[in-house]
């Protein structure tokens, strides 16, 4: 399958997914494993489909008119289209006060039970745009990215924990596990390794790869930080149990699970 942007299976310009082209944004050829099984589509697998479909209604709550005034207001980027308030940085009080409200009645509609909705990346998404020079060199990359997460409304995940291999060792000493540089030239890096604890990846567009703690590091191999789709090739996730799936009845492990993954790259992968 030819690799996509997720975004392209937004339909009209200047507005969020809606449900239905959130579940098909996830048909895009990630290469997901559960119980050993490789999964074809998320969207109808039964790990998985009954929580792609709750976040679905979360997609079109931001169209439904009974809530998208609560829900939305307009892009701070020139695209002159909507958004999830809490997409777009805050810059008052009353923003920060109907941001609060929006998350709040995301949370209603899964009965606070699925806390990585889109909407708990969104925080690190707004700190781009609103502090991009902190990232130098970066900056163009960084509100390029707060563009893209407030106009679209993007799903990411984040993958920030190393791999529990050896924690008697210092982390250069067990880096053939760990996701590190093994290659940087002018079109990019090329990396390798894996991370765990990528909570509802498989669900998401994009993740966001870094660390979860300042740690002392002999090899800045291991200092590597960056946003890639979730369909990259080379891009391996390895599910642990779908709640979703075991649930004996109906109930809410049924419809709000979100499956944590591993995530491995198992041959090189080039970002620019």
């Amino acid at each position: 399958m030819e690799r996509v942007k997720c975004e392209d299976a937004i339909s009209a310009k200047g507005r969020p997914f809606t449900g239905a082209e959130y579940l098909e944004s996830l048909r895009d050829g990630r290469e997901i494993y559960v119980y050993g099984e490789r999964v074809k589509d998320v969207t109808r697998h039964p790990a998985f489909r009954n929580a792609a479909r709750s976040i679905a209604r979360l997609y079109d709550a931001l169209h439904d008119d009974k809530s998208k005034e609560l829900l939305t207001s307009t892009t701070d980027t020139g695209s002159g289209g909507f958004t999830h308030k809490f997409f777009r940085a805050a810059r008052s009080r009353d923003d920060l006060m109907a941001q609060r409200d929006a998350i709040a009645h995301w949370a209603r509609l899964s009965y606070g039970w699925m806390g990585r909705s889109p909407d708990y990346k969104a925080s690190l998404m707004n700190t781009l745009g609103a502090n991009y020079d902190f990232y130098g060199r970066f900056a163009d990359n960084a509100k390029a990215w707060y563009r893209r997460a407030q106009e679209n409304v993007l799903f990411m995940n984040h993958a920030i924990v190393n791999p529990p291999v050896d924690r008697a060792k210092p982390v250069d000493q067990v880096k053939d596990v760990f996701i590190t540089i093994q290659k940087d030239t002018d079109a990019g890096i090329y990396v390798s390794g894996a991370k765990v604890v990528a909570t509802a990846s498989a669900l998401t567009h994009y993740n966001f790869l870094g660390q979860n703690a300042a740690v002392p590091l002999h090899d800045t191999d291991l200092a590597v930080m960056f946003i890639a789709p979730m369909n990259a090739p080379g891009v391996k996730l390895i599910c642990r149990t779908s709640y979703e799936m075991t649930a004996k009845r109906d109930g809410l492990a049924v419809r709000l699970s979100a499956v944590v993954a591993l995530r491995r790259e198992r041959r090189d992968f080039r970002f620019r």
